[in-house]
């Protein structure tokens, strides 16, 4: 039986990305009916015209669009004015991140649908549809914190790279998974005087290994570390515990010790954040002063390079959505042991160990 599949306008603000490109719709011909809400691709640069070329129908409203799909492949989360349009039929494909949404959590509860996190598939002990937006997000932490560092920013006043060698910026990443490491790349890249924090000292080995004199490494919560936080021009915070909440490894005394007019990033935002009080921001307002000190934590950072974005979601999507188009999807995702945790709802049941436990909910089993 051929499905109806759905991709929406991104509605979060500041959000361009969109969750299939037209390239990728001409492999899903015979096996499902594309729709695609009007002005979904503009912002990663592709338009109503480029979609219907590929074989998908237009709508003109989300109305329409959810009343009329099975499937809703989303990029975000859904929000808060697209709640009732979502229906118990419906299967949501996108990155939730419901660790940190405890509404959102209970609104997909009570709607009975299934809800899948692209960001919790698995292969092969990897996260394929993670790690793409993950190195998106650590290069931009440090493009944003080096813009955020200027002085018409309300930063010191600095480059990450100095004219002279003996005056490059100091950069700390707290946390060395994707995000970290490729934000680690990237000011290494433009000269900054690096310095990596992580839990694991075999991490911290391999990036030494790799970088030499270039990087300074510690472990996590120690007197090394918590002087290489301080003593930063910018701090990023990209500690990620798949499925949960992560740990606070910046607070409110780290950030009060640091010179005014640096910059922290909050790249773990998505799932509730790394640094102590922080709030949520976006691209339009993307820090709030504390202490003298920039705070950013800019919930979908890879949403400012949606052309970008888009191209590596979409490539990665294609393989995953094709088990969604299976007669009998939800046994392939019960028996399969890489795409079970990322369905984390079903008919009103939470199946998340990890989000239950991060929102003090009641987990279930799918029998």
């Amino acid at each position: 039986m051929i499905k109806k599949l759905g991709i929406p306008k991104e509605v979060k603000k500041d959000e361009g990305r969109v969750s299939l490109i037209p390239e990728h719709i001409s492999q899903f011909t015979g096996i499902a009916d594309i729709f695609i809400e009007t002005g979904a691709g503009i912002g990663s640069g592709f338009s109503d015209e480029d979609y219907m070329k590929a074989g998908a129908k237009i709508v003109d409203t989300p109305e329409e669009l959810y009343g009329i799909s099975e499937i809703i492949c989303k990029v975000k989360e859904p929000q808060s004015q697209e709640y009732d349009l979502l229906k118990p039929n419906h299967v949501l494909f996108g990155y939730l991140h419901l660790a940190s949404n405890l509404q959102l959590t209970k609104k997909l509860l009570d709607k009975k649908l299934s809800a899948i996190a692209t960001e919790m598939i698995m292969d092969n002990g990897v996260y394929p549809l993670l790690i793409p937006m993950s190195k998106i997000a650590g290069n931009l932490a440090i493009q944003k914190g080096m813009q955020f560092l200027e002085y018409s920013s309300g930063g010191k006043g600095i480059l990450l790279s100095s004219i002279s060698d003996s005056n490059n910026a100091k950069v700390t990443v707290v946390g060395c998974g994707e995000v970290g490491k490729s934000s680690i790349h990237k000011a290494i890249s433009v000269g900054a005087k690096v310095t990596a924090i992580d839990i694991n000292e075999e991490v911290l080995n391999i990036l030494k290994s790799k970088y030499g004199e270039l990087i300074e490494v510690c472990k996590t919560q120690t007197e090394e570390a918590t002087s290489a936080i301080r003593s930063a021009d910018l701090v990023v915070g990209a500690v990620l515990i798949p499925g949960k909440k992560p740990p606070i490894v910046i607070s409110n005394e780290d950030i009060s010790a640091m010179e005014k007019g640096s910059v922290v990033m909050d790249v773990a935002i998505d799932q509730g954040g790394c640094v102590e009080g922080v709030n949520a921001n976006t691209h339009s307002d993307p820090f709030e002063m504390r202490d003298g000190v920039l705070v950013s934590a800019i919930a979908n950072l890879p949403g400012a390079v949606p052309k970008t974005s888009s191209i590596e979601l979409s490539t990665g999507l294609q393989k995953y959505l094709n088990f969604l188009l299976e007669e009998d999807w939800l046994k392939g995702y019960k028996e399969n042991k890489n795409l079970s945790p990322s369905l984390q709802i079903h008919n009103g049941l939470l199946l998340s160990q990890e989000v239950a436990e991060s929102l003090s909910l009641s987990v279930s089993q799918l029998v």
